[in-house]
């Protein structure tokens, strides 16, 4: 991927809604932006730094489609246990339900759209949907680093020892960068997922076929899928970029139909309505807690 793109795409999640568990953002470094969107980590608070109305029973974090996929390094603190899994990129959301009983450590990976494959080398179409233990598809990052990265006491030093380990890999597989990929990116970067995908193939004079071919080998779904999450995002972005959002407006900005077809896509997208999404993001604090390597 070309690293330019980095700055155009900013995947938002709906994480950091329940108050009993921390979550934090890390950006990576200039090199690894063709590959890396973000590294994230949710860990639980210590009880005295958490409000004495803090639970977790009724607070619901989303995990939305944004066409990135991810490593998940996970540490079941009262088993004292770990898992490492790969997440292929979901067209669909999901709830993420926290257990006060069972609290458990996390460290990802957000692989920007089309990052994982120069890693993996494998059509990431295969992983559409699913996650799987990280040693079917890359057994040596699990072996070689994933005992540092459960040990490490911080995020900062997770992230240094993965961004090694990264930058290692990336030197070792040579030229990564694939011209025609990072086009057509661009073009649904630059379009905030508007662009039709016969507009797409014309401007790198290229085939349907072809075009769905390479973006079910790079990022797992086909160019019309990407473009509608895209333009899901850039909604999400909108709404928290504005106090009061005229979704009428919104639909027609976006290139919706109409503000039913917005709300339509939405929910697909969100798993709720505009309306309860803004009321949740209202709710949340310190949202995107975010700083560079």
């Amino acid at each position: 991927m070309n690293a330019r793109l980095h700055a155009m795409f900013r995947p938002i999640q709906a994480n950091g809604r329940v108050a009993a568990y921390r979550y934090v953002e890390m950006m990576p470094s200039p090199c690894l932006k063709p590959f890396v969107s973000c590294y994230w980590a949710s860990e639980p608070m210590n009880p005295a730094e958490c409000s004495p109305a803090a639970s977790c029973e009724a607070a619901v974090d989303r995990v939305l489609p944004d066409a990135c996929t991810d490593i998940l390094f996970e540490h079941d603190l009262n088993e004292n246990r770990y898992h490492v899994r790969y997440c292929g990129m979901f067209d669909h959301p999901f709830p993420i339900r926290y257990d006060e009983k069972r609290p458990v450590r996390k460290f990802g990976v957000r692989f920007f759209p089309g990052g994982a494959y120069p890693f993996i080398k494998m059509p990431l179409s295969e992983f559409a949907n699913r996650n799987l233990a990280l040693d079917m598809i890359w057994p040596k990052i699990t072996g070689e680093i994933g005992e540092r990265i459960f040990q490490a006491p911080t995020l900062d030093a997770k992230v240094r020892i993965m961004e090694h380990y990264l930058v290692s890999a990336a030197m070792k597989n040579g030229e990564a960068h694939d011209d025609l990929m990072a086009n057509l990116l661009f073009r649904i970067f630059a379009s905030g997922g508007t662009t039709s995908v016969r507009e797409l193939a014309a401007s790198e004079a290229i085939s349907a076929r072809q075009m769905n071919r390479k973006f079910e080998q790079y990022i797992g779904f086909s160019p019309k899928k990407v473009c509608e999450i895209v333009r899901f995002q850039a909604v999400i972005g909108d709404m928290l970029n504005s106090r009061e959002t005229d979704w009428r407006y919104l639909a027609l900005n976006r290139g919706y139909f109409d503000q039913a077809h917005l709300i339509h896509d939405f929910k697909r997208f969100y798993g709720a309505s505009p309306s309860i999404a803004v009321a949740e993001y209202r709710k949340m604090s310190d949202f995107y807690n975010r700083h560079e390597v």
